[in-house]
């Protein structure tokens, strides 16, 4: 298990008044199974790829909440949550966590 962050975006409003999404900070710190996906294999010239692409594996009682729009800290890489959190059924059909693909620019 790894300690990932959940980053959000605070909500503010623009010069206008109207609503926006503001810088992103963290709103939670949750353990998480992380394992490497499918990633870009252009490396720059320290041999890093350029795209780095994992899913996560939360396991809980309820929901995460975490959302399409928000980044997760993995391993010190800020990542985009790919769409939509999915649901993770054991066999009986209970509810074991939350699975969540995460892609991101490295450097």
């Amino acid at each position: 298990m790894e300690t990932i962050e959940v980053w959000r975006g605070t909500a503010t409003t623009d010069v206008d008044g109207n609503p926006i999404q503001g810088d992103p900070a963290p709103v939670k710190t949750l353990q998480a199974m992380v394992a490497p996906a499918e990633h870009d294999d252009q490396a720059d010239e320290g041999g890093r790829p350029d795209t780095l692409a994992c899913t996560l594996y939360i396991r809980g009682s309820q929901p995460t909440g975490i959302q399409p729009t928000d980044l997760v800290k993995v391993r010190g890489q800020l990542l985009h949550v790919n769409g939509r959190p999915q649901v993770w059924h054991d066999l009986h059909g209970r509810y074991v966590g939350d699975v969540i693909q995460a892609t991101g620019r490295t450097g």
